[in-house]
């Protein structure tokens, strides 16, 4: 699902610069810079911040602390673009009313009222379209971001139905939601431009170490992702240069 590559990318890359970094991180980075995400490429304040300490033995350490709560409503209209895509003449036909996004617990949860229609069009699929069941139901999804030997990946976590109507023996809602949740993050867990440690930080060693969430007193929406790799001090120095120069690429 493209939406959730781009909406888990951005959790770790776009946003404001203004949160506090792990205690004894120091700042070497707070700039405008060029990110592209999947593809949309913006203009974000990003800031890294180093533990100096590590340095010394030789452990690189890095954390990027970003302020993502701008980016929740256009994750929104790609939640609401990827279900209106799912419309077959023959098969399954999605509608969905507003979603609602949330932070809960270093999660991510997604919320929607869903109606899900079957229909066939005969045998070999040469006949007029008809329906031939309507289900409908508010669907409740956790998704949680883990760490797994370096590489980032997520897992449906929570899944619940409610205000459901229309069961029928062609569409289980439960049955085809979860299918289609758990088809896209299989794919994802595998996407190398999603496990990955983003540009330039892969290209120094890096890997992910932690990431969380948290939701501040305001409502803004607050993510910490660590990274770590072998070297020397000079590595962040490079790291700075290309970010000037070629900003952040996932």
């Amino acid at each position: 699902m493209r939406l959730i590559a781009i909406f888990l990318a951005a959790l770790f890359l776009a946003g404001a610069a203004s949160a506090q970094a792990p205690p004894g991180y120091e700042k070497i980075y707070d700039e405008p810079t060029t990110v592209n995400l999947a593809g949309r490429p913006v203009i974000a304040d990003i800031a890294f911040h180093a533990d100096r300490a590590a340095t010394r033995r030789g452990d690189l350490k890095l954390a990027l602390v970003t302020d993502v709560t701008e980016f929740v409503t256009q994750t929104e209209d790609d939640l609401k673009n990827w279900i209106a895509a799912r419309r077959n003449t023959c098969g399954e036909r999605w509608k969905s009313g507003p979603p609602r996004i949330g932070f809960p617990e270093s999660a991510i949860r997604f919320g929607i009222y869903l109606e899900i229609e079957y229909w066939s069009c005969g045998l070999r699929g040469q006949g007029a379209p008809t329906r031939l069941a309507q289900e409908t139901g508010s669907v409740d999804v956790t998704l949680i971001p883990y760490i797994e030997n370096g590489k980032l990946q997520a897992r449906l976590g929570v899944f619940d139905l409610s205000e459901q109507t229309g069961l029928s023996k062609y569409l289980p809602l439960e049955f085809v939601v979860r299918r289609a949740l758990e088809q896209e993050l299989a794919k994802l867990n595998d996407n190398p431009k999603f496990y990955r440690a983003p540009q330039p930080l892969a290209g120094e060693g890096f890997v992910y170490e932690d990431i969380s969430a948290a939701q501040t007193k305001d409502g803004r929406i607050v993510i910490t992702a660590l990274y770590r790799a072998n070297g020397d001090g000079s590595t962040f120095d490079r790291i700075v240069r290309k970010l000037r120069a070629d900003g952040v690429t996932q």
